[in-house]
């Protein structure tokens, strides 16, 4: 805690000088979902959000990417204009600081602290007419004490390409986020995206992914946008480290992530030994068209890729080998406005998910992730409320120990007060299927623009084989201050 208590205090200092670093932001656009569009007006920044593909009348929250600041690229704006918007010039300075002390409430943990370090920073520059370019790096630490105390701090890359902007055209090549689809947790179409697992869901759905090595071409027209994506080089999700108590693997109660345990696998859990050792060769790609010059916006997506998070196949007794294997998923979303809200839908079909059968041998199935929401503004005031339904099912799977059908309600309630100057924030999920909570409260103090103070809690509990029973004993109180610059 002296660390936290230091960094702190060094971090407030140097927040102050860093402001003036970050004019001159790039606002060129880039796919995602739940990201904005910065306009950059005499005076003042406004920040708009937009959803992916379609504006909504819930456009007015703040939401800025960790390696940068991203623009949706909505057909309701016009691409020369959002163009014309860019900043020339060079520009270097911090984008995002965040420090957070956390306290595991459960006598069980394994760990009695769970705290976070993260700054993220970028250098620009804007030709004013074709070409930009940006490099951006990241430092995150994460530092755990109790009985397993696996500190680490470690540096890596963000979004960081050189960009070609024509008339109608965008190319990009270098390392980017790409996440598709319009629903705000788990969209059933993210499939291009790098997971980053490093602390699980504790941070909201966009700054849960990493940059990855990619080549993209957008084209722009009246009606829409297509967009292709290559991958050329496969990079695994960002695991935390295997004693770490957001781990995917739990070798103390034989337990892996999102499979219901027995005896006989806990045994073989516990014993064995765990290699992620990544696929060589490209991770794939995929296409989209989005179509969003009506009051109904749609968008059609066809992808070959590799799942970025691990699946652990048991190859031999006592040795658990990662697979990512490849899928093809073809599916789509649509959004529309009705009945002072505004509703999406989104599913994928994917043809190779990977399950152990019951014989603990290791195959894959196909199988369905849909999704449908709302948001509104209850009596039309400042409280804004997102609710989702999600499911996913498997395809005449064999006998698993996978689960073959699960269902959640996921959501979030966003309440400012107190002049804009206070928020509280709330995000849950869950199971419908079987007992599965989450539930996430959080009170800030926003203020104090950059900045924000906040308080939070997380807890987790659930049925064997859950999200929230794997972390039952993982609930924990923070005390955290971020800015974005």
């Amino acid at each position: 805690m002296k660390f936290i208590s230091s960094t702190l205090t060094a971090l407030l200092l140097g927040c102050m000088a860093f402001p003036a670093l970050g004019e001159g932001l790039d606002t060129t656009a880039v796919d995602g979902l739940d990201e904005q569009a910065l306009i950059i007006e005499e005076d003042d920044l406004e920040v708009v959000d937009i959803q992916d593909d379609a504006l909504s009348e819930e456009s007015d929250e703040l939401i800025m990417e960790e390696d940068g600041v991203i623009v949706e690229d909505a057909a309701d704006i016009a691409y020369n204009d959002s163009a014309s918007l860019q900043d020339t010039g060079f520009s270097v300075g911090l984008d995002k600081v965040q420090l957070e002390a956390g306290h595991l409430t459960k006598s069980g943990a394994e760990a009695n602290t769970s705290n976070y370090l993260h700054m993220a920073f970028s250098a620009r520059w804007d030709s004013g007419a074709a070409w930009e370019a940006q490099l951006a790096g990241r430092i995150d630490g994460y530092y755990q004490s109790g009985r397993q105390d696996p500190d680490r701090t470690q540096l890596d890359y963000g979004e960081s390409f050189i960009r070609y902007r024509g008339e109608d055209i965008r190319f990009t090549v270098g390392t980017q986020k790409i996440i598709w689809g319009r629903i705000d947790e788990l969209p059933p179409t993210d499939r291009l995206s790098v997971v980053d697992l490093s602390r699980f869901n504790l941070d909201d759905h966009q700054d849960r992914r990493r940059a990855a090595p990619a080549v993209r071409l957008e084209y722009f027209s009246e009606a829409g946008k297509f967009d292709a994506v290559w991958l050329p080089e496969f990079r695994e999700a960002k695991l935390p480290g295997r004693k770490s108590i957001w781990s995917l693997v739990n070798q103390q109660k034989g337990e892996l992530l999102g499979m219901e345990p027995t005896p006989a696998m806990s045994a073989i859990i516990r014993g064995s030994r765990f290699t992620d050792d990544e696929p060589h060769g490209d991770a794939g790609g995929g296409v989209r068209y989005s179509h969003s010059k009506s009051s109904f916006d749609y968008a059609l997506t066809a992808q070959h890729v590799r799942q970025s998070t691990p699946y652990y196949e048991l190859v031999s007794l006592g040795r658990f080998k990662a697979r990512y294997p490849r899928s093809w998923v073809v599916g789509g979303d649509a959004g529309f406005e009705a009945l002072d809200a505004a509703w999406s839908f989104e599913a994928a079909w994917l043809s190779d998910i990977p399950v152990t059968k019951t014989d603990v041998s290791y195959t894959t199935v196909e199988g369905v992730s849909w999704a449908a929401g709302v948001e509104f503004h209850p009596g039309d005031g400042d409280t804004r409320v997102n609710l989702q339904l999600i499911g996913t099912n498997l395809i005449d799977a064999p006998r698993v120990l996978d689960r073959t059908e699960i269902y959640t309600l996921n959501g979030a309630v966003d309440i400012p007060f107190a002049h804009e100057r206070w928020r509280v924030n709330t995000r849950f999920f869950f199971g419908l299927d079987k007992k599965d909570v989450y539930i996430n409260p959080e009170l800030a103090y926003i203020g104090w623009e950059p900045h924000e103070v906040y308080l939070a809690a997380h807890y987790f509990t659930g049925s064997d084989g859950t999200l929230g029973g794997y972390h039952q004993d993982h609930s924990l109180l923070t005390l955290g201050w971020r800015a974005k610059f």
